[in-house]
């Protein structure tokens, strides 16, 4: 199948998905908390749920926008607004926030990589409205109408790769050195990931414009 994807957009795309991963958030305290109490597999597993889960996600977004565009017209103007709006929300709520709280997990020694990974899937598949993050993110990047399988492919590695990758160094930080790394400066991480996301929601704007 033919690639209409350029290592421009691959690399833009990368970098944007790991930047939202290394978001001080819910499901970087679970693979840090998992990772730190019972070591980093455990720690890559609910981080392998994760990127399956946002893999799902990006699925109904890519092929879901790719059936509705002829169909919804105008609408598609709305949904990126929406998908930029909640860009902008999410970063005046992560330059605001003080503290994070640490999620409540049971110290089980029978514990299994199969009920890490369901974890992270579980979790992050009650966030939702990352599916429409993703509806208005990706047309910013891609042309939906020319999306072939060999480019979804391409989307699913870098996801992989940007998503996980990033996880996996939280597991093996937490595994190693513990939770203080992040508990001290997860604070300025807020600060520099609200200017992040930002500027990839003005980036969602601006393609508007294209």
């Amino acid at each position: 199948m033919e690639l209409t994807i350029d290592i421009h957009t691959s690399l833009g795309l990368f970098i944007s998905l790991a930047i939202l991963a290394a978001i001080p958030s819910i499901s970087v305290l679970l693979v840090s908390s998992r990772a730190a109490l019972y070591g980093f597999s455990h720690g890559a597993a609910v981080a392998f749920g994760i990127v399956m889960a946002d893999i799902l996600f990006i699925s109904i977004a890519l092929y879901g926008m790719g059936l509705l565009l002829p169909l919804i017209g105008h609408w598609e103007l709305l949904i990126r607004m929406l998908a930029a709006a909640y860009l902008f929300w999410l970063a005046i709520l992560l330059w605001r926030q003080k503290a994070l709280k640490q999620p409540a997990l049971q110290v089980d020694p029978r514990i299994s990589l199969k009920s890490s990974f369901l974890m992270g899937f579980i979790v992050t598949l009650a966030d939702h409205k990352a599916i429409l993050f993703y509806m208005g993110f990706f047309p910013a990047w891609v042309t939906l109408s020319e999306l072939t399988l060999t480019d979804t492919g391409v989307i699913f590695l870098v996801t992989f790769i940007a998503v996980g990758g990033v996880k996996c160094v939280y597991a093996f930080l937490a595994a190693t050195v513990g939770q203080s790394y992040f508990k001290q400066g997860h604070q300025y991480l807020n600060k520099l990931a609200a200017i992040l996301l930002v500027g990839v929601g003005a980036m969602i704007v601006l393609s508007l414009w294209k």
